[in-house]
């Protein structure tokens, strides 16, 4: 219920005269195998002429099967005429594939113009077959009908041939709107029962043009779009009528443009706010005061990597400098406790990156204490590197668990003793995502097999086909001239991109940002 491109789509949907959307949810905490309804209207979902998925997460992926189950519907696309199963968001923009067993159609990139589009097609062809209505869907930019396409395998699994069937189209454009003023993305319903009930959520930018070298949603929402300073302005006011703080949403919002303008702004108004993320290299004392303001009492920034040399790998484009400034400025407006988040496990990783990661750490608790911030908390939150497709690591398999147990436990052992607290991701489940987030086909037909028996992390680990299971997924490194599984996609750049950034990352040589003023680095703007 956070999320904005739920929301976002909700809201589309229901300003057409012709559409109706209806809000449904299975609970987690719920163990009984109890029926699936519509939250407005307590109805069954297979009442609906489409069912569509916000998916953001790869370990959503088991729940998406979970709701289809408990609606009674068939878990298989092929054994379902009505209603049709669409789901769009981050996940199956980047690869669909492993989710083809289940799904009629995908959207590919964002959808708050698509949306009317399917709903148009659907509504002029409601009375004719399935395959008649996904034949024109397959027709519009941006879904994806994976019945329509063929894929081969030779016998290592390695994608072989991919074929358009149906007349469908040989690659799917990404979809993305052009002026982010022209739509809404925002809260717009405001209830307490979710993650940020005391917030107003407003979208401010969408993309980032960054090129961490890790990072999907730095490639796929690619062009980098910021929100004009009075549209944010105007949409905070009417936020904040009903809510305590505005949640502003975006990429990097200390890169929004107009950001000093916009903390000074809300200064003035005495509107609080929060932030979804921060980079230590565009932190300023505008921003700072405000959210200083507004009740915050921890800083959060990302390293991302444990040394300056792997920071240059990963082309994350901070410093050692920039961290403790960051912090410095944090303890000048009363925010004392201080939050990392870092990554392990990257492409050229060594010992020697986790020893000066180490090293950092201890040094900022001296720092902390230097500058008088003596009862602030200092915790790091360390994830397992897990390689995404559209990204100049999708080559590379991920990190064996044995090889990050070990280093989370190095981390742990070196620096609760010196009163920093260290939280972890599970390695397995990173695993489980990891061949999620690369899979193929056959990787739905494990995921399928999971699900059966219960659904649960060591529910992966028992199934394995033609050969095939989690580990060789999670794990397997890919060459440079294979089709990959999500090659039938088209973000809007080449593969020859990514080839050339793994390589620049393996020379340390960094990739400037992209902005509206300079475009010379992917060229995407150019595919427009």
């Amino acid at each position: 219920m956070s999320n904005l491109g739920f929301h976002s789509i909700y809201h589309q949907i229901n300003s057409r005269e012709d559409s109706l959307c209806h809000r449904a949810f299975v609970s987690l905490m719920d163990e009984n195998f109890s029926r699936i309804q519509a939250f407005e209207s307590e109805q069954p979902l297979d009442v609906y002429d489409i069912l569509g998925f916000s998916i953001s997460f790869e370990l959503d992926y088991i729940n998406v099967l979970k709701i289809l189950d408990r609606s009674g519907l068939p878990l298989l696309a092929k054994d379902r005429e009505r209603p049709l199963v669409i789901a769009g968001g981050p996940a199956v923009t980047f690869n669909p594939e492993p989710l083809t067993p289940f799904f009629d159609a995908f959207v590919i990139g964002e959808g708050e113009e698509v949306i009317h589009e399917i709903i148009e097609t659907f509504t002029n062809l409601r009375h004719r077959s399935k395959q008649e209505i996904l034949e024109s869907l397959s027709a519009v930019q941006g879904v994806y009908v994976p019945d329509f396409y063929e894929v081969k395998y030779d016998k290592t699994g390695r994608v072989l041939e991919f074929t358009a069937k149906n007349k469908a189209h040989d690659c799917i454009r990404k979809r993305w709107i052009k002026k982010l003023d022209d739509i809404k993305t925002e809260s717009v319903i405001l209830t307490p029962n979710t993650e940020f009930k005391d917030m107003f959520l407003l979208e401010v930018s969408r993309g980032c043009g960054r090129n961490c070298r890790f990072c999907m949603a730095g490639y796929c929402y690619r062009v980098p779009r910021a929100r004009s300073l009075g549209y944010v302005l105007d949409r905070a006011e009417f936020g904040f009528k009903f809510k305590k703080k505005i949640g502003l949403v975006g990429a990097a919002i200390s890169d929004y443009p107009y950001i000093d303008e916009l903390s000074e702004n809300f200064i003035r108004r005495q509107i609080k706010f929060s932030v979804s993320s921060l980079r230590a290299d565009t932190l300023r004392e505008p921003l700072m005061e405000g959210l200083a303001r507004s009740g915050h009492r921890t800083l959060t920034i990302a390293p991302e990597a444990g040394s300056q040399r792997l920071r240059d790998v990963i082309n994350k484009g901070i410093n050692e400098g920039h961290v403790l400034n960051s912090i410095s400025l944090a303890h000048k407006y009363g925010i004392h406790n201080v939050k990392l988040y870092y990554i392990i496990g990257l492409p050229t990783e060594t010992d020697g990156d986790i020893d000066e990661m180490i090293d950092f750490l201890v040094q900022i608790k001296d720092f902390m204490k230097k500058i008088g911030n003596k009862t602030g908390n200092l915790s790091i939150s360390v994830n397992p590197f897990i390689p995404k497709p559209w990204t100049p690591f999708q080559w590379v398999g991920m990190e064996s668990i044995d090889t990050l147990n070990k280093k989370i436990n190095r981390l742990k052992n070196s620096l609760k003793p010196k009163g920093i607290r260290v939280i972890f991701e599970s390695p397995r489940l990173s695993e489980i995502q990891s061949a999620l987030a690369r899979g193929d086909r056959l990787m739905g037909i494990l995921l399928y097999e999971a699900y059966k028996l219960g659904g649960k992390t060591s529910s992966y680990k028992k199934i394995e086909i033609e050969g095939r299971n989690i580990e060789y997924y999670a794990h397997r490194h890919l060459a440079f001239e294979d089709t990959l599984p999500w090659d039938h996609i088209d973000i809007g750049l080449k593969k020859e991109y990514f080839i050339n950034e793994y390589k620049r990352a393996l020379q340390g040589k960094f990739t400037r940002r992209c902005t509206d003023e300079i475009c010379s680095t992917c060229r995407i703007c150019q595919h427009k």
